[in-house]
């Protein structure tokens, strides 16, 4: 007995010393998402947003983001900082000074997973004015279609809130640093293809072929609501057939004209199943003296690995 409760006390010592360590961090941060209703296997995505005003232009401000299972992080309206959990779960790290300005700044946070369950923990720091000046929790609302404006008439509080971390299954996210954004990273113009540049793919779908293998970013520009799978292949891999079968959901909100897939990667082939097509396909490619210090990209073992999937299966097992 006197040694289970000298272990429980142990236990609870280093619970706290962790709590206490992580609050440095994210502040009163709070893991949030948008539904508590998990019986039902489907796609689940939302759109958390908040506005916050500044005085001037900040030197820095520190973005720490952990999203489940994808998330793409806005900074009015500019594409910041990409990313998906994975073993481990990273809170990410980016510099986005240069994206904020005086007065009224917009961040919005679109997270997605294949199945109803996720969560998004994001906190911002900001020079001149301290740490976690704005926080995930009830500073945030929900919003229910896509749309990267400070305020919207239909917009709702934050629907669930599973308090701050640790928090299963995400625990106590280890930190990665990245040395640029989003937008600091896709300097390069993109590969675009219209809609009349597919191939026709019997039992529906169309096949998109680039020029030549490029690694880069996935962006879809749809339109309609109907229900939308993608699937991308390197050199050699043009099994349409098994693109079929690994084809990922698109999570999207309604309204949601322009869809970036957060993992970059080698392409050739770019599959799209959907009743209603794509009006296009771009891929931005990585430039080669980025590659190391891209948002798909992490350290780990003091080597810059590409992030592993948590798991992109449909259902997942």
């Amino acid at each position: 007995m006197v040694a289970l409760l000298a272990t429980a006390l142990v236990l609870v010592l280093v619970h706290r010393f962790w709590l206490k360590e992580l609050s440095h961090v994210t502040g009163r941060a709070q893991w949030m998402w948008v539904t508590d209703q998990f019986h039902r296997v489907a796609p689940a995505g939302g759109l958390f947003v908040a506005s916050f005003t500044l005085a001037a232009p900040p030197r820095e401000a520190l973005l720490k983001v952990c999203g489940d299972r994808e998330y793409v992080v806005y900074a009015n309206g500019t594409a910041a900082g990409c990313g998906w959990s994975r073993p481990g779960f990273r809170l990410d790290l980016y510099d986005i000074g240069h994206l904020l300005r005086q007065g009224e700044n917009v961040l919005a946070v679109e997270v997605r997973s294949p199945t109803p369950v996720g969560g998004v923990l994001l906190a911002l720091d900001v020079d001149g004015i301290g740490a976690n000046v704005l926080a995930s929790g009830p500073a945030f609302v929900l919003r229910r279609r896509f749309s990267l404006a400070a305020r919207e008439p239909d917009d709702l509080p934050v629907p669930v809130l599973f308090g701050r971390p640790p928090r299963q299954p995400w625990g106590y996210p280890p930190l990665v640093s990245h040395p640029r954004t989003l937008d600091e990273v896709l300097v390069l113009e993109p590969i675009r293809l219209e809609r009349d540049r597919g191939v026709a793919l019997d039992g529906g779908g169309v096949r998109y072929d680039l020029p030549k293998e490029t690694e880069g970013y996935l962006w879809l520009e749809l339109e309609g609501g109907g229900a939308v799978y993608v699937a991308t292949g390197a050199d050699g891999d043009a099994d349409g057939a098994a693109a079929r079968l690994r084809a990922q959901p698109v999570v999207r909100q309604p309204g949601q004209q322009r869809w970036l897939d957060p993992w970059p990667r080698p392409m050739r082939t770019i599959w799209v199943f959907a009743r209603e097509l794509p009006r296009a396909v771009e891929v931005w490619p990585l430039p080669s003296e980025l590659r190391r210090g891209a948002p798909g990209l992490v350290l780990e073992q003091g080597k810059v690995v590409e992030r592993r999937l948590w798991t992109r299966t449909y259902p997942p097992p």
